[in-house]
């Protein structure tokens, strides 16, 4: 969930601009294009400060990963670092969109309420049926 002074996160959407970006490989025009890179550019200035701030209460490691995507959603959004193709644009964008909205699912303080399961006996899973041996065929 977004803050309060904040637009809802719209996960789908962000994800399918970010399938768009990194793995559609249909031809675009460059009215689609640049079309795509502003709505990149919404996405991660949407994120970025949901990320950011979550940071203090991070364990270390993931505290760590959050400032690396962060430091790299700068840099996107970066004027004077912006790349001279859109190819490229397209793909820092896309990548910083995907690790900033995964930051902000992974981190969402309702993925912390979830109980864990119980690791007793009976709900352990029985790994003895998931091996299938194959022999040479018989002919």
């Amino acid at each position: 969930m977004a803050s309060d002074d904040t637009a809802p996160i719209d996960g789908a959407t962000i994800r399918e601009a970010c399938h768009a970006a990194l793995w559609d490989t249909r031809p675009r025009t460059a009215v689609e294009t640049d079309l795509l890179v502003l709505q990149l550019e919404g996405h991660v200035r949407l994120l970025a400060p949901e990320v950011a701030a979550r940071v203090p209460k991070l364990s270390e490691d993931m505290e760590a990963l959050a400032r690396v995507v962060l430091r790299h959603a700068d840099e996107a959004l970066d004027p004077a670092a912006r790349p001279a193709d859109q190819a490229t644009r397209l793909f820092d964008l896309g990548t910083s969109a995907r690790a900033l909205l995964t930051l902000t699912e992974m981190t969402a303080p309702e993925a912390d309420d979830e109980p864990e399961a119980d690791e007793d006996e009976e709900s352990a899973a029985d790994a003895t049926g998931w091996l299938l041996i194959v022999g040479p065929a018989e002919g």
